[in-house]
């Protein structure tokens, strides 16, 4: 397990030296004009919105039905003809049960992680998943959300579980094709939010939170700067400012990525003109006035601990950071515990 997940992140670290590195051809198609830092985020804000009133088609079929939740298997439209799979993870009214025979030492744990379990319908979190995973990834956190009386949506990113193609990924050698996907993956979660929305009878869309890992913090911090729908933030292994991801790494991968970049003729820095079209930089001080966890590893494999930082800093008050001894792989079952006592603290009860 730990190879397999130390493998992806190599690959994750790749493709981003790749992509910080590739030829900047078609610059224009990105930005229309150069722009002055402050007005990135302006001037790519409409990029990440969509026609509302486009149907959804959804279609949901159980999957699993257990005492404490039931689990679906989710399809819905989002933009540029994409068809889009999630699982959707609803408790039961049973979970109140089992809070109550807890001893009492286990009940007042349980109740301090735990927003008022007074659903259907019950407070709605989005969980958007690493790079190298797929919507399987909640499997491993929704049973936990579940018990605490969540109602969870998850999706498959671009080009991953059911959406992948041979070859391809959400961050790609040519930029410009980078910056579309990424832009896809934001509207994405979003449709997933108008999928949620759909079943007042389950979900409470006033104490709707977003829970994302890595690429999924990277993609959330877009989405939830221009998503007003989110009342508070989790973003675990997120980063910012992507030019120090290749000018401060020691990985040979990204050196030689560099070098092969750099002997056909091309210069990174016309690669970061167009990527800050994405950089989470611009977008993370427009997260407020939602309350945002950020949650890092001190020893990240992945990204520089500079560029941690400057997320960290950019993201702009009600914030919280908290830093684990870790490696880019987080300890979960911590993250998993400060995750619910964030949206205990700021979903209105």
């Amino acid at each position: 397990m730990q190879h397999r997940i130390a493998t992806a992140l190599l690959t994750v670290f790749t493709a981003f030296a790749a992509l910080l590195c590739a030829p900047a051809f078609a610059q224009q198609d990105v930005l229309s004009a150069p722009v002055s830092q402050p007005d990135i985020f302006e001037t790519n804000r409409a990029s990440l919105d969509y026609d509302r009133s486009l149907p959804l088609n959804a279609q949901a079929t159980l999957v699993q039905d257990n005492v404490y939740y039931t689990k679906y298997h989710v399809y819905f439209d989002s933009v540029n003809g994409e068809r889009v799979p999630a699982f959707l993870y609803i408790p039961k009214p049973a979970i109140k049960d089992y809070v109550a025979g807890l001893d009492d030492e286990e009940r007042e744990r349980h109740l301090s992680r735990t927003v008022k379990l007074d659903g259907p319908p019950w407070p709605g979190m989005f969980f958007m998943h690493f790079l190298q995973s797929d919507k399987s990834l909640a499997d491993a956190f929704a049973p936990q959300f579940v018990m605490y009386g969540y109602a969870l949506l998850a999706i498959d990113g671009v080009f991953k579980g059911e959406r992948k193609q041979p070859g391809r990924e959400i961050l790609e050698y040519d930029p410009v094709a980078s910056v579309a996907n990424v832009r896809q993956q934001v509207i994405d979660i979003r449709r997933g939010v108008d999928f949620m929305a759909t079943r007042p009878q389950d979900i409470d869309m006033t104490r709707l939170s977003f829970f994302g890992v890595s690429m999924g913090a990277i993609t959330g911090t877009l989405a939830v700067s221009v998503d007003d729908r989110f009342k508070a933030v989790v973003l675990a292994d997120g980063a910012a400012d992507l030019s120090l991801i290749y000018q401060k790494s020691d990985i040979p991968q990204v050196k030689e990525a560099i070098e092969k970049i750099n002997a056909l003729g091309y210069t990174v820095e016309q690669a970061f003109d167009i990527l800050r079209a994405i950089d989470p930089l611009y977008y993370a001080p427009h997260i407020a006035p939602k309350p945002a966890l950020l949650i890092n590893g001190r020893y990240d494999e992945l990204f520089p601990r500079e560029a941690m930082e400057n997320f960290h800093k950019a993201v702009s008050e009600p914030k919280a950071v908290r830093w684990f001894d870790s490696g880019h792989i987080l300890p979960i079952n911590h993250v998993i515990i400060l995750t619910l006592k964030w949206f205990k603290t700021h979903l209105k009860e």
